[in-house]
């Protein structure tokens, strides 16, 4: 009886877990993205300083990637659950009430700083309570839930936004999170804590080892170009893009993402079963991915060069989405790639490579738009086609660098 109470506990606190995990997707994608122009109208201030509250998110998550094994590996991932969850209730609740902009930058910094611990400790403590048959099926729907997160980031947090002010939403969701930390700290006690192992420690020997391979760093160089293209449209600027250049309505643009987070989670399956069915050659999987972003990105270019202002570009959005969701084969090959004692490591640092890449992304991005003066519309900030092909210019830049450093890719492991 005590061990079925112990099991059902254990069960509880992932599934807990997992509602953190989903919290902080939204954060990710929701904030600047969904509210970008009431942002703007509310602090009354230009884009660089709105796309600015996805840079930090995305600097601090992406740093806290490589220290976030070491803390699972030390403390167990239920206590670092229980810390992230804490942090990122806090940053949650301080965001929407607060105008300070310093404030909210901080308060960022804290979502991204919570938001970062989910991912390995929920695997963690998966591995540890499900058998080896069921573990993949397990890290599946633990990723699906998350990425659910980042669906109602946008098409149900705007209907919503119909009935009640953005800040009130977010207050509710910040009590929610913080109410499930109670709950958590309360059950965590009756379950059995594997104790501190404090001969874990921070090591630089398996960063150089990973980083000293060059397909490594083709790789990474890859990955980090093509996911964070796509995740800069769908958490910054895909939005704002489809209202101000597409004349999409905020409720059509936002829907427009929520598709996009939908293909997204369910195209690592469709990909990687993809990849299968063609005899597992994941290195031209990744290659063909490359040209079809090269691809994408001329279209969108080509249509802000000539101001074709058609709705098609959210397909290609959706493209894109489904093009970047390669986490299912990237992972494999570097566990391929890389010995067993630097494999975690690995996948440590392209976590890592993706968010800064996607940091680096956002801020270039809100400096680019202010280069041409916008326009208003109403008491809305209206980009013009030029900023937009400057930022999309840029995209396309990096989807050429992508596909040189995926041709670089070989098929000899």
């Amino acid at each position: 009886m005590n061990k079925n109470f112990g099991i059902n506990i254990r069960l509880l606190l992932i599934i807990i877990g997992t509602l953190f995990y989903f919290f902080a997707n939204f954060h990710r994608i929701a904030i600047p993205g969904a509210v970008f122009d009431l942002l703007e109208q509310d602090l009354r201030v230009t884009a660089p300083y709105i796309t600015a509250f996805g840079a930090i998110f995305m600097y601090i998550y992406a740093v806290n990637q490589l220290i976030n094994g070491v803390l699972v590996d030390r403390f167990g991932g239920f206590r670092v659950m229980l810390g992230g969850g804490l942090i990122l209730g806090l940053g949650a609740l301080l965001f929407p009430l607060s105008s300070n902009l310093f404030i909210m930058y901080f308060s960022r910094g804290l979502i991204g700083l919570g938001s970062s611990t989910f991912y390995l400790s929920i695997i963690r403590e998966l591995r540890d309570f499900v058998s080896e048959k069921n573990f993949g099926m397990a890290i599946s729907v633990m990723l699906f839930i998350g990425y659910t997160g980042g669906i109602f980031a946008n098409a149900p947090f705007v209907f919503a936004m119909k009935y009640a002010n953005w800040r009130d939403i977010l207050v509710v969701i910040a009590a929610i999170i913080l109410t499930a930390c109670i709950i958590f700290s309360l059950l965590l006690p009756k379950v059995q804590l594997p104790k501190i192992n404090k001969n874990v420690k921070l090591r630089l020997l398996p960063f150089r080892l990973v980083l000293h391979k060059r397909h490594n760093r083709n790789l990474f160089s890859f990955a980090c170009c093509n996911f964070a293209i796509f995740y800069t449209i769908q958490t910054i600027i895909g939005k704002k893009f489809l209202e101000d250049f597409c004349f999409m309505t905020t409720s059509k643009s936002a829907l427009v993402l929520s598709c996009m987070a939908i293909i997204a989670a369910f195209f690592n399956i469709v990909n990687a079963y993809v990849c299968k069915l063609g005899h597992n050659h994941r290195v031209q999987f990744l290659k063909n991915a490359s040209i079809i972003t090269f691809s994408s990105l001329l279209l969108i270019c080509t249509a802000l060069i000539f101001n074709i202002r058609t709705n098609y570009i959210a397909v290609i959005f959706c493209i894109l989405a489904a093009n970047a969701s390669l986490t299912s084969i990237l992972v494999p090959v570097l566990h391929l790639t890389n010995r067993k004692m630097i494999s975690g490591t690995a996948v440590s640092i392209m976590n890592f490579c993706f968010f800064t890449m996607v940091g680096v992304l956002s801020t270039v991005t809100g400096f680019l738009l202010n280069i041409f003066e916008p326009v208003k519309r109403g008491n809305i900030t209206v980009y013009s086609s030029y900023s937009y092909l400057l930022v999309f210019g840029l995209f396309f830049i990096l989807s050429m660098f992508e596909m040189y450093k995926a041709m670089k890719l070989s098929n000899k492991y």
